[in-house]
């Protein structure tokens, strides 16, 4: 028994270290399935120019995404973007304004478009203030 358990540690151990070693290439992969996955499902109203940056967005996140230089929060805003994209996409439901917004957080996270400043939502337009409490 001490034997197994200890085969499986060190197997476990082994594979811990071949995904660090390797977490940038599956990275690389499934951000390239990912691409090819929305490009062939991009809605007729997409531009050419448009689906050129996203072609250069993607590359650009990829990018960054490897070399490390990419925030916790801008990485989590990119990967809701991209799994709801992975799922409309096969679907059909994919929209100009779905691709609109990835192409945003890409651009973002590739470098490609300045950071939103504080206060600053994604789109560049100021957050909403909260609603004001009201006094009893």
């Amino acid at each position: 028994m001490m034997i197994g358990c200890t085969a499986l540690l060190v197997l476990l151990g082994i594979a811990a270290i071949v995904f660090v070693v390797k977490a940038g290439a599956i990275f690389g992969w499934t951000m390239n399935q990912l691409r090819d996955q929305v490009l062939t499902a991009l809605p007729a109203d997409v531009t050419p120019e448009e689906r050129e940056r996203l072609e250069r967005g993607f590359e650009a996140a990829v990018a960054r995404v490897r070399a490390g230089q990419v925030e916790v929060p801008a990485l989590k805003a990119m990967q809701l973007q991209l799994q709801s994209a992975s799922t409309k996409a096969p679907r059909g439901d994919l929209t100009r304004d779905d691709v609109l917004d990835l192409l945003s957080t890409l651009e973002r996270v590739g470098g490609l478009l300045p950071a939103p400043e504080a206060g600053e939502a994604e789109d560049g337009e100021p957050e909403a203030a909260p609603p004001a409490a009201e006094s009893p």
